[in-house]
């Protein structure tokens, strides 16, 4: 094996470990809406929370979710990644897997979402997929920009942004600038993405 082989498998081994972890973990309670049967590799899970933090993003953005997700993974469950905070005790602030069950589930999810990209086919966004996949583990960081070309912090939506424009260069959702005392500086909220050219596989509770 070359040494570039080496390397990608090098990278994969944690996200792959994660993978099967996440898959033979215990059920939840039932999530609030059943996985749509024809989701794909790559598609989008928009979340509106329950706490105070989503109702806040709400506000600020003006939209209706708060949190997103990637799906990396359908069967023999649906696996999705997300850049959280608090969800996972054992792993807190940092790039999570998790399954359909507990990404939606009611403890944390009052309505659900489920949209393709469109402007990607089926290579790219399983590709997109990997690449989220791949930042399993990495530290959360939540900062607004003043330059959304220069190094990202990482967070629900920096995440998907960094994955879909390794494929798409010039996927360029809207920054919003917020001026407040300790919010100050452009940030991507969920609301844009779900601006973008996307089909709806699902728009629930």
């Amino acid at each position: 094996m070359d040494g570039g082989h080496v390397g990608r498998a090098a990278r994969l081994a944690a996200p792959l470990a994660a993978l099967a972890l996440a898959a033979s973990a215990p059920l939840p309670a039932p999530p609030l809406l059943a996985a749509p049967a024809s989701m794909q590799a790559g598609d989008r899970v928009f979340r509106s929370g329950t706490g105070g933090e989503s109702a806040l993003i709400r506000q600020l953005s003006g939209g209706r979710y708060s949190h997103v997700g990637i799906v990396v993974q359908t069967a023999p469950r649906v696996l999705i990644a997300h850049a959280g905070t608090d969800e996972e005790p054992r792993h807190p602030n940092q790039v999570l897997l998790a399954t359909w069950e507990a990404f939606a589930s009611r403890r944390w999810a009052q309505t659900l979402a489920v949209a393709r990209p469109r402007f990607l086919d089926a290579a790219q966004r399983a590709a997109s997929a990997r690449a989220a996949a791949a930042r399993v583990g990495q530290a959360f960081e939540l900062r607004p920009v003043d330059n959304p070309a220069a190094p990202l912090p990482l967070y629900c939506t920096t995440l998907l942004l960094e994955a879909v424009r390794a494929q798409a260069p010039a996927f360029a959702p809207a920054w919003q600038r917020l001026e407040l005392p300790l919010m100050r500086g452009d940030y991507l909220f969920p609301h844009a993405l779900a601006q973008q050219d996307v089909h709806w596989l699902l728009q629930g509770e």
